[in-house]
């Protein structure tokens, strides 16, 4: 059962709906500033080993500059025109490690806020998840700007990184659950993380200090925390938890601004009771009931794959662009600027192609690309070998974040309302795990040396474009909101395993016989048999569901191609039972 019906009478993607998206894709895309900021932070500016003289005078000599192997009394001078936590606490030569630890660290962070938001978000809703990541993230900002050493920084890191965490694992599901099933693809294609990067591009190379880039950060969080006062909960969220009279208060508040009759909200009442008649567990759900059954579990390891592997390229490429050739801001800029046109792209791939080839098809670019660099880096001409390596390297880039915008549809869209979001922070938490590791994928090849983690990543993004085939079309179906479908599926695993060891006999109305012994058995078609009162398995009838379950007789031989298959049987409980 689902609230697509009433999400089309009180308008599928009317002017109400379209401020929230407004305002969450603002919040998705302030994420992108704090969760990239140690793209500059790391960044290590131009340095020199001072020398003084007898009258302490300084003395810069022919190879002090970067030199760690300096034998002479050196105190390392950075150029004072970038200020990052390298040249803040002389993070170099020895200390380079931190750097990219610190990265790392974060990373742990973000993941620690996928659990929090997956947990919270369903028990509390998603809007106070989405806020309270904005308010952590905002002080805790304002706390790193202040930091005295790199050690309390990396901890602030941390805090940053859950904030982070709890805002993106949220922010697009909350979306998702306001607007009607056709123009889901169109939220996923909306550019906020892209306009995001163009904003921390911005950031960097206006202030180009990492103390006044927190502060900036921070200033802008402020005044997007004012619309808590007038964004509502998930309509989806409160039918699925039973707040009904909240439920209908938000359908009729967004009839009203979309200028659409009263609607009917019986479906509100339909969607709880049948939540409710789950018992005391729709109170309750967990990451297992993401693989309590065989269609879950699949789905939940094939989604939790391709995030991974989205993230450890995604970020690779994007911590890594310090590694590139040519100005950093310039090339960080250009990776933004770029991101915004392929919002075109993805309205096209989702408009000609399914979500699945959609998806595949973006992972094989990217794929591609990546091998591009890993060639180029070895065989192009010096003249030419900065321009390519930079344009596959952002092209690889580009092509990874247009797939990813389009599978935050399809891998959310697989799930029911009710673990949706355990399973989107389940995503969320493979993907930080992939972000700690994308922290050490440069660590495959050396400073100069792109080769080894290009060839890597390329293979990631094949495997991954060949895995999305494995999960289910979603472009044109309805959301489910109850599991249901699932809990059906759990009983018949379970009736399937009890008796088909059991296969060449059944007990029909309390007496047992072999298959084929009764002419119910034979007859074509679909049969009811009762479960009789002696029956050993009466739990099953209990259940007050009707289970299908197809009797394999092994001791008959095989069957001519021509020969009319066997007839299925089913087992249907007793009204009275």
């Amino acid at each position: 059962m689902h609230l697509e019906s009433l999400i089309e009478d009180i308008g599928s993607f009317g002017r109400y709906q379209r401020c929230i998206v407004c305002v969450l894709a603002v919040c998705k895309g302030l994420t992108v500033a704090p969760m990239m900021t140690m793209a500059f932070a790391g960044l290590e500016p131009d340095w020199w080993c001072e020398s003084r003289d007898q009258d302490d005078v300084a003395i810069f000599t022919n190879g002090s500059y970067q030199n760690c192997q300096w034998n002479g009394t050196c105190q390392r001078i950075f150029e004072s025109e970038t200020v990052t936590i390298v040249s803040e606490w002389s993070l170099v030569c020895s200390k380079r490690w931190i750097s990219n630890t610190i990265i790392s660290i974060q990373m742990a962070g973000v993941l620690l806020g996928s659990v929090i938001a997956g947990y919270c978000a369903d028990r509390y809703g998603r809007k106070k998840v989405v806020y309270g990541g904005l308010v952590l993230s905002t002080i805790s900002n304002i706390i790193a700007a202040f930091s005295v050493s790199w050690v309390m920084f990396a901890v602030v890191r941390v805090i940053i990184g859950t904030s982070v965490g709890m805002t993106l694992s949220c922010s697009f599901l909350y979306q998702l659950e306001f607007v009607g099933k056709k123009w889901r693809g169109v939220c996923a294609t909306i550019p906020s993380w892209s306009l995001g990067m163009v904003l921390f591009a911005t950031f960097t190379w206006t202030t180009r200090n990492w103390k006044w880039l927190h502060l900036t950060i921070a200033a802008f969080n402020i005044p997007l925390l004012l619309t808590w006062f007038v964004m509502p909960e998930s309509l989806r969220w409160l039918a699925v938890k039973g707040h009904l009279e909240e439920a209908r208060r938000v359908a009729n508040r967004i009839a009203m601004y979309n200028k659409r009759p009263v609607p009917d909200t019986s479906i509100l009442e339909l969607i709880a009771e049948e939540e409710k008649a789950e018992g005391d567990k729709a109170k309750s759900y967990t990451y297992v009931d993401l693989v309590r059954t065989r269609t879950l579990r699949w789905r939940t390891v094939i989604t939790l794959f391709i995030w991974f592997s989205l993230s450890a390229v995604y970020y690779a490429i994007s911590f890594g662009v310090r590694n590139l050739s040519g100005d950093f801001y310039l090339n960080l800029m250009i990776m933004g600027l770029l991101e915004l046109p392929m919002a075109l792209v993805q309205l096209f791939m989702v408009s000609v192609f399914s979500r699945r080839w959609a998806c595949a098809l973006l992972f094989l670019l990217s794929a591609v690309t990546c091998f591009g660099v890993a060639i180029v880096t070895k065989l192009a001409p010096e003249d030419i070998k900065v321009p390519l390596e930079n344009g596959f390297a952002i092209s690889a880039k580009l092509f990874n974040i247009s797939a990813w915008l389009l599978v935050l549809a399809l891998s959310s869209e697989q799930f029911p309302t009710v673990v949706r979001n355990l399973a989107v922070a389940a995503q969320n938490i493979v993907a930080r795990i992939g972000g700690i590791l994308a922290a050490q994928i440069f660590s495959l090849g050396s400073k100069n040396d792109l080769m080894p983690p290009f060839i890597a990543m390329g293979i990631l993004m094949t495997l991954t474009a060949l895995s999305c085939f494995s999960l289910e079309e979603t472009s044109k179906m309805a959301l489910e909101d109850t599991m249901k479908k699932y809990t059906i599926e759990v009983s018949t695993e379970e009736v399937k395993e009890t008796l088909l060891p059991k296969a060449n006999t059944l007990t029909v109305n309390g007496s047992v016989g072999a298959k084929g012994d009764s002419p119910e058995m034979e007859e074509d078609g679909a049969d009811t048999i009762p479960c009789g009162d002696d029956d050993e398995r009466g739990g099953i009838c209990q259940s007050k569901v009707k289970i299908f379950v197809e009797l394999v007789d092994n001791n008959v031989p095989e069957k001519d191609e021509e020969e009319e298959p066997r007839s299925t049987t089913f087992i249907k409980p007793e009204q009275g039972s």
